[in-house]
C-alpha cells in the first residue's frame, strides 16, 4: 500500500498486515517512520494507534474466551468428587417417578418440571440436549466424568443428557431423564435399560460448588 504526500511528492510504502478478527494469534507490529515529514508521520501514527487499539480488543477477547472455557469445562471425576447430595437426589427421583405418563416426546419438559418442583432450580426453556447448558448454570448440580461408568449404576436423582442423535435418541432434540437409583430413569416415561453416551449431572450441596 502506498501513501503520497502531494505537497512534497514523496511516496510512503508499507504493507498492511492481513488480519483475521477471529484469530487468537494476531500480534500488532508498529510501522517505523520512513521520513521526518510531518504529514507522513501523522499517517503512520494514526495507523499505529488504530492497530494498537485493535490488539487490545483482541487480547481482551482471547482472555475472556480462555476464562469462560476453563470455567465451563470443569467436570468432577466421580460422585464423591462432586459431593453427591443423597437427600436432593432422592427427592428429585421421587418427583420424577410419580409424574410419568408414558413417552410423549416431552422428556425435557418433565425433567425440568421435576427439577423445579423439587426446589432445585427454576424452569428454563430448551430442548432435551440443551439441558446440559441449563444444568451447567445450576449450582444444585455438578457434571461428572462418565469414563468407565455404567450409567445404570448411578444413584437416584442424577440427570442424564443425551446430545442430538446419541444412543439412538432424537437427531433433533436429543433426550434427557433422571435416574431412579434402581437401573431405571424417568422423564415423561420410564426407561428400563439406561443407555450409555449421556452427560451426567448429579445433585450436590450448593455450599460445595465453587
Amino acid at each position: 500500500m502506498s501513501l503520497v504526500n502531494f505537497n512534497t511528492n514523496i511516496q510512503y510504502d508499507f504493507q498492511l498486515p492481513k488480519i483475521n478478527i477471529s484469530t487468537t494469534n494476531f500480534k500488532f507490529t508498529p510501522i517505523k517512520n520512513y521520513s521526518t515529514y510531518t504529514s507522513g508521520n501523522n499517517l503512520f501514527s494514526l495507523y499505529n494507534n488504530n492497530f494498537a487499539n485493535l490488539q487490545k480488543v483482541l487480547d481482551s477477547n482471547n482472555n475472556n474466551t480462555t476464562t469462560n472455557s476453563l470455567s465451563s469445562n470443569k467436570v468432577s471425576a466421580t460422585l464423591e468428587d462432586a459431593g453427591y447430595d443423597k437427600t436432593k437426589g432422592d427427592k428429585l427421583a421421587n418427583t420424577a417417578a410419580k409424574n410419568t405418563v408414558g413417552f410423549t416426546h416431552q422428556c425435557a419438559t418433565y425433567v425440568k418440571n421435576a427439577i423445579q418442583n423439587s426446589g432445585l432450580g427454576a424452569y428454563e426453556y430448551g430442548d432435551a440436549y440443551e439441558c446440559a447448558n441449563i444444568l451447567k448454570r445450576n449450582k444444585n448440580f455438578k457434571e461428572i466424568s462418565t469414563k468407565g461408568l455404567d450409567l445404570s449404576t448411578l444413584p437416584a436423582g442424577c440427570v442424564l443428557v443425551y446430545d442430538k442423535g446419541v444412543a439412538g435418541y432424537s437427531s433433533k432434540y436429543g433426550h434427557t431423564e433422571i435416574t431412579l437409583g434402581n437401573g431405571q430413569a424417568a422423564s415423561d416415561g420410564v426407561t428400563n435399560n439406561i443407555r450409555q453416551g449421556a452427560r451426567v449431572f448429579v445433585p450436590v450441596s450448593q455450599s460445595y460448588v465453587a
